[in-house]
C-alpha cells in the first residue's frame, strides 16, 4: 500500500492547471500523468473503504483527463485519503469525518447516496404502522449491440407502462434502485431492485404473480421472452417501528436487534450497495466513459407513494437531489458542533499505520471502529482483516 499524497503534489498539480489555463499545452501530459499516477497509489484506507476496484478507478481517471475534467479527476482519485479519525476525549466513542468526492460512479460515494434514501424510508415506517414489505427484481433481456443509454431508455418506457399497474396492484409506497453491470458478450445489464411497502389490506398471496404479469406486459414489444420476476417478503405488515439510536458512523454501522430494521440493513447491503460490485467487468476507456457519463447525470434512487412525501424534520437528512457530495448531514456529530471533546488522531491512513506500529490512540480509534460499528458489510469486514493483520 502506498503512502497518502504529499501536500506538494497537489501544489504542482495546481500549477499545472494554471499553466493550461495560460495556454501552456506542455503542462496537460505531466498533469495527466500526475494524476493518473496518483490513483495508482492505492492506501490501506482506500482498499477498506473503495474494496478492489483499484483496476476501474485507474481507467475512470484516466477518461476523465481526456476530458480534460481535471478537479473531477483528482477528487476520485483521492477519495478517502483526507479522512479523518478522532477518539472521544473523555469516553469510549469514535467517529472518521470523510472527505469523499461525491461522484456517483464512486464506489464509497454512491453507498452514501443510498444510505440517505433508506434513512428517509425508515423514518416514515417508524412514524406509522406498515404493510407488508417486498423486495422486487425487474430485469430486461442484454442487447449486445446497445450502449448504456439506450440500455435505461428502453428499461424506461417498459416502467412507464408497469409503473400504474403497480399502484392499481396496491402499492403504497417504493424505493427503487437501478443496477448496472457490463456484460462479457458486450452490452449492459440494466435493471431496478424495488422495495414495495404494499397496503395493509393487500392479499399477499398473489402478489409475486401479479408482478411478473405486469412486468411481462410492459415489456410486451421488447423481444423478451418470459420470465418469472423475482420477489420476496422481506417482512410482514406491522406497527412502527423503533428507529435506532445508535451513531452511525458513514459506513460504518451496527447490526439492528430489531427484525424490520435489521431487514433494512439488508436492503443496505444487497440493494442499495453503491457500484462496488459492479464494476468488475470495465476494463477500457469506452465502457469507464459510458458508464462515469450515464452515472453522473442519472438518478440511482427514487422514491414512490408515500415515501415520497417530507415528515417532519427530515428535510436535511433526506438528500432528494442525490448529489453524493459529502455535507453536513453526512458527518453526524461534526467536530465543533456537539457536547463531545473529541482528539484528532489523524487521517485514517496514518491512523492505521501508526496503530500497526503499535501508537495507543491510534490501535484504539480502529479497535472501536471496529467493534462499536460491526456489521456484515463489505467495508465492515474489510477493516476486521485490516485490524486483524496488525493485532497479533
Amino acid at each position: 500500500m502506498a503512502d497518502p499524497v504529499l501536500e506538494r503534489d497537489l501544489q504542482e498539480m495546481g500549477d499545472l492547471e494554471a499553466e493550461l489555463e495560460l495556454g501552456v499545452e506542455s503542462a496537460r501530459a505531466k498533469l495527466t500523468w500526475m494524476i493518473c499516477h496518483t490513483a495508482e497509489k492505492l492506501t490501506k484506507w482506500q482498499w477498506i473503504i473503495h474494496g478492489d476496484t483499484l483496476d476501474y478507478r485507474k481507467v475512470v481517471v484516466r477518461w476523465l483527463c481526456l476530458q480534460e475534467k481535471w478537479n473531477v479527476a483528482k477528487r476520485f482519485a483521492m477519495c478517502g485519503r483526507g479522512d479523518l479519525g478522532f477518539n472521544e476525549f473523555a469516553g469510549d466513542g469514535v467517529k472518521v469525518v470523510p472527505m469523499g468526492c461525491g461522484c456517483r460512479f464512486c464506489p464509497r460515494c454512491s453507498r452514501r447516496c443510498g444510505r440517505r434514501f433508506l434513512s428517509r424510508v425508515s423514518k416514515h415506517l417508524a412514524s406509522r404502522e406498515h404493510g407488508s414489505l417486498w423486495h422486487v427484481v425487474l430485469t430486461q433481456r442484454v442487447q449486445r449491440s446497445e450502449t448504456l443509454e439506450e440500455a435505461r431508455d428502453r428499461f424506461g418506457k417498459a416502467w412507464k407502462r408497469f409503473y400504474p399497474r403497480l399502484r392499481r396492484s396496491g402499492m403504497e409506497s417504493a424505493l427503487c434502485t437501478y443496477h448496472v453491470t457490463a456484460s462479457l458478450d458486450g452490452g449492459w445489464h440494466y435493471h431496478c431492485h424495488l422495495l414495495v411497502e404494499w397496503r395493509v389490506d393487500v392479499d399477499a398471496c398473489d402478489i409475486g404473480d401479479r408482478v411478473s404479469d405486469d412486468w411481462h406486459w410492459a415489456k410486451r414489444d421488447s423481444g423478451d421472452s418470459r420470465m418469472e420476476v423475482f420477489s420476496r417478503q422481506v417482512v410482514g405488515a406491522g406497527p412502527a417501528i423503533v428507529e435506532e439510536a445508535a451513531e452511525k458512523q458513514g459506513e460504518f454501522w451496527k447490526e439492528s436487534d430489531d427484525p424490520v430494521m435489521a431487514a433494512l440493513q439488508y436492503v443496505v447491503r444487497d440493494v442499495l450497495q453503491g457500484v462496488e460490485k459492479w464494476v468488475g467487468k470495465i476494463k477500457n476507456l469506452e465502457d469507464a466513459g459510458s458508464f462515469a457519463e450515464a452515472l453522473g447525470g442519472s438518478k440511482l434512487h427514487r422514491l414512490y407513494g408515500a415515501w415520497r412525501r417530507q415528515l417532519p424534520k427530515v428535510e436535511a437528512a433526506a438528500a432528494a437531489d442525490e448529489t453524493g457530495a459529502v455535507g453536513d448531514a453526512d458527518r453526524p456529530n461534526r467536530v465543533g458542533k456537539d457536547a463531545k471533546a473529541w482528539t484528532l488522531i489523524g487521517t485514517m491512513d496514518r491512523v492505521l499505520w501508526d496503530a500497526k506500529q503499535g501508537v495507543e490512540a491510534a490501535f484504539l480509534c480502529v479497535r472501536r471502529l471496529q467493534l462499536l460499528y460491526s456489521n456484515k458489510g463489505v467495508v465492515s469486514k474489510r477493516l476486521r482483516l485490516s485490524v486483524k493483520s496488525f493485532a497479533r
